[in-house]
């Protein structure tokens, strides 16, 4: 199989298609002089990426693409026959290397493999396996579908090593003689650089929710595209609104390739690509065929969907979304979807939360703008009672979530994928919270504790404790038991305080310490268990 390279390379000067040409022809002859089946590409430069993928794929060795570039994770996917080709290796290779006349047309056999690992949403690596002739045949596919697109620059904010990035950061270029950036976009302030360029914008959710109404006069961006996380219409149409265009999304993983399209200025449907047959499994989740999955019998998502009469379809949730709390079915999109209803937040995730006591429901938050105003002096403690209240005309008790998190951002991935571990660490880690103050001579809580020599009773030291960790930890929390307490010296009125919280949710476990906060002496400690939101 041929693919034509007519296109340049940017980032300061232009890297040309001979310079390709060139030292894909290095790299290879390298490459075939060593003794190994497999080469993993560690590298972010997308030109010394693009270079290496044909090279290594030309010399018909196996090509493990992946991320991660932990040496943990490295050692568990590579063995003795794989060759890891680090940007310090490809300098060295082709680094004042030579070669006459090399051929510009890029011949990769149909069966040349590529495994790319993926974590997809439960954060668990797997390796996907691929052939060339799959990929090639989507670019074919893709090309199609954005017609002639000569002379565009691609950028992008996404990894080139998911699926979604690495046919649309350099495959697809590549297939249309285009040019493409070697550099990542970060932020959007980086978009500036791109100073008039007529430029399509391979991004994600998560780098478009981040656009904000900034001087982007001097842009041409004539194309967007978004995928690997949802992105909610107002976000697209905040993006077209500065940046000049509507962004396409493309619905997929990294099993299936692209799947079906959408631009939500003409609503939520997706189209499906026309080399793509969809069906319903037995599980109720959409089945897909097409010829960039091997398996004849096509592959089954985890995705839940509504079939439309003119051939288009919804999403309707994904399958792991449904969970069971004391024998109760729980929809997780119905509760987001009905936390998002209340018109005051812009992101909700909502996960189920296993602890050694019980089951139940956390939802992690990022408010918007008209959130942030009403809840401007609302504890957390308040903020839960305020969505437990207002769900409660809608959902059953179990349903409603029992943990709040009040985020700034969802945490997410460079493709924006939010990934359920990293939702559930939210609830599980330790937090930590510090208190200072002082309790005044005129408090009720001396009454009687004693007349010439007033102090601070131990049981009031612990309802304090307990308390201040219902204000910093956003549950409404009493006590349970209590494992151990230690009085080390009185606390006296007027005594400036610190006070330092650990709650761990898991356990539902609050260690408490007081101190001296002008001499760092201790007064007490304590460990105790709570029951939340009683």
């Amino acid at each position: 199989m041929i693919i034509c390279c007519n296109g340049a390379w940017e980032r300061g000067d232009y890297l040309t298609e001979d310079d390709f040409a060139r030292d894909i022809h290095i790299l290879k002859r390298d490459i075939l002089s060593r003794d190994y089946s497999k080469c993993v590409l560690q590298m972010q430069d997308l030109y010394r990426f693009a270079v290496s993928f044909f090279a290594v794929l030309q010399a018909k060795k196996t090509l493990l693409l992946t991320s991660n570039a932990q040496p943990g994770f490295l050692k568990e996917i590579c063995d003795s026959q794989t060759l890891h080709l680090t940007e310090d290796l490809y300098g060295e290779i082709c680094s004042g290397a030579s070669v006459e006349n090399p051929p510009k047309d890029l011949n990769i056999e149909p069966d040349a493999e590529i495994i790319l690992y993926t974590s997809g949403t439960t954060g668990e690596p797997k390796g996907v396996h691929k052939f060339f002739h799959q990929l090639s045949a989507e670019c074919e596919v893709l090309a199609e579908f954005l017609g002639e697109q000569k002379d565009i620059l691609f950028c992008r904010t996404v990894s080139h090593y998911h699926i979604y990035g690495l046919l649309f950061s350099f495959l697809l270029p590549v297939r249309l003689g285009c040019p493409f950036r070697r550099d990542l976009l970060e932020f959007p302030e980086s978009l500036n650089s791109l100073h008039g360029k007529k430029t399509a914008l391979v991004s994600s959710a998560a780098f478009l929710k981040r656009i904000r109404a900034e001087d982007y006069s001097d842009l041409n961006i004539t194309a967007i595209f978004c995928s690997g996380g949802v992105l909610h219409r107002e976000v697209a149409e905040n993006a077209s609104k500065i940046l000049g265009t509507w962004p396409v999304e493309i619905y997929g993983s990294t099993e299936t390739g692209g799947i079906a399209h959408r631009c939500s200025k003409n609503g939520l449907e997706w189209q499906p690509f026309p080399v793509c047959k969809l069906s319903i499994a037995d599980n109720a989740c959409l089945k897909v065929k097409s010829p960039y999955i091997a398996n004849s019998d096509g592959f089954v998502t985890g995705d839940l969907v509504e079939f439309l009469d003119n051939g288009k379809f919804l999403l309707s949730g994904r399958a792991d979304s449904v969970v069971k709390i004391e024998e109760k079915r729980i929809s997780l999109a119905e509760v987001e979807k009905r936390i998002r209803a209340s018109g005051l937040v812009h992101e909700a995730v909502v996960a189920l939360i296993d602890s050694s006591s019980r089951q139940c429901l956390g939802a992690a938050l990022v408010l918007n703008e008209q959130g942030e105003e009403k809840f401007r002096d609302f504890t957390a403690m308040q903020k839960n009672s305020y969505f437990r209240n207002y769900l409660s005309d809608f959902l059953e008790g179990v349903t409603i979530p029992r943990r709040w998190r009040y985020l700034k951002s969802l945490p997410q991935d460079l493709q924006g994928k939010i990934k359920a571990g990293d939702i559930k660490k939210l609830f599980e880690d330790c937090r930590k919270a510090v208190v200072n103050f002082s309790v005044p001579a005129s408090s009720d809580y001396f009454n009687g504790h004693f007349e010439k020599f007033p102090l601070l009773p131990a049981v009031v030291q612990v309802d304090i404790a307990i308390r201040q960790a219902a204000l910093h930890f956003g549950s409404s929390l009493c006590l349970n038991r209590i494992l151990k307490t230690k009085f080390m010296k009185p606390i006296l009125p007027e005594k400036p305080l610190r006070l330092e919280l650990v709650y761990t949710d898991s356990e539902n476990k609050l260690v408490f310490d007081f101190f001296d906060a002008e001499n760092n002496i201790p007064y007490s400690s304590g460990t105790i268990f709570l029951d939340a939101d009683k």
